[in-house]
């Protein structure tokens, strides 16, 4: 089974109610598809992912005559990190099939903008040659490696004594951005151009400044981590994805003792028996905890996929008993199930 990556854009990819590191809040997670970002063509099936970030000879001559250090030399390997990230997250979706080419393009620039888009015809050639339907360009590559050093003071405790020592560490921040066109030849049309970026720190401590050097991670594998989340990122703007919602409802509280019980059975996955102990506590029940109870019925069904009885639950939680968390849940289950009708709505088109 995969596990569901969260990209940082995603509205829906993770809903928490309440707090769950509180003792008396439980959380639970269940399956979804969330809809793509943006409307692909039905006759779309195979997408091919072109890599077009290599410098032109003419980028290099310049770049050699004015740098010394490091130079932003295309990096192969790192964009063949990317370009196969980008296809593993999306084969996770039943909506396309998906294929690399094995051509490296120039299009790269000192600027980091956009290059001219390619010719139609040589789209077409490309669509022709791997029997694909459209092209997924990735234009810009541009990677940002920083390294700080420095020493801090740690306390350390030996043989009872606490003392304070130096401590080196170093600090990475890696920065990503990548420049994406999907080509569509049919309607010889540009379907989405869009400019994804990530941003990650890391940091490493030691005894000596080369071994805090040295523990850091290096340039590539930050840059591998990056890809692969800003190939996850672009495979939900494209295709519908499958998600996972975590949802929370309470565990107990004082002088509502159906209210523990049921959650004891919903933690062992009987969750229509939670519900039956839920509403036989709720006529006994103070008004707070029959929000309480009323809540996590709603819940309980969504749990089960009755999405109309976990609606009615959540309202009756808000306009019987008060509960605004009820409300709340209410708004996400609508959002939800839209989502999920223009999602199957997108898959089978």
């Amino acid at each position: 089974m995969k596990v569901t990556r969260l990209p940082a854009y995603l509205t829906l990819a993770l809903i928490l109610l309440g707090t769950t590191q509180c003792a008396k809040q439980r959380s639970v997670t269940v399956n979804s598809i969330r809809p793509a970002d943006i409307e692909v063509p039905s006759d779309i099936k195979t997408l091919l992912i072109l890599d077009r970030t290599k410098f032109d000879k003419k980028v290099i001559d310049i770049l050699e005559g004015v740098l010394t250090g490091e130079m932003p030399y295309e990096d192969k390997a790192n964009m063949q990190f990317l370009t196969s990230a980008m296809r593993e997250e999306l084969s996770y979706s039943p909506r396309f099939q998906i294929k690399l080419a094995s051509e490296r393009l120039s299009g790269n620039s000192l600027s980091s903008a956009f290059p001219d888009a390619l010719p139609w015809s040589q789209i077409q050639i490309l669509c022709d040659k791997y029997k694909a339907d459209a092209v997924i360009a990735v234009e810009i590559f541009d990677t940002d490696f920083i390294v700080t050093n420095g020493t801090r003071i740690k306390k350390v405790t030996e043989n009872g004594v606490e003392r304070d020592v130096d401590e080196y560490y170093a600090q990475g921040v890696n920065s990503l951005k990548m420049g994406l066109r999907l080509y569509n030849p049919k309607s010889k049309e540009i379907l989405d151009q869009q400019v994804l970026k990530e941003k990650g720190t890391w940091s490493a401590a030691a005894a000596s400044k080369a071994g805090a050097l040295l523990a850091l991670i290096d340039k590539a594998d930050a840059t591998h981590q990056l890809s692969s989340r800003i190939g996850a990122d672009y495979a939900y703007r494209v295709s519908p994805m499958s998600i996972q919602i975590t949802r929370s409802f309470r565990g107990n509280a004082r002088k509502s003792p159906a209210l523990a019980q049921g959650s004891r059975l919903a933690d062992v996955g009987k969750w229509q028996e939670a519900i039956d102990i839920w509403k036989t506590g709720i006529p006994a029940a103070k008004e707070k905890h029959q929000g309480y109870l009323s809540y996590n019925i709603a819940v309980a069904y969504e749990i089960l996929g009755n999405m109309t009885k976990a609606k009615e639950w959540a309202s009756t939680s808000y306009t019987q008993y008060g509960n605004k968390t009820g409300n709340l849940y209410l708004n996400l289950l609508n959002l939800r199930i839209e989502n999920e009708k223009i999602a199957q709505q997108q898959l089978a088109d």
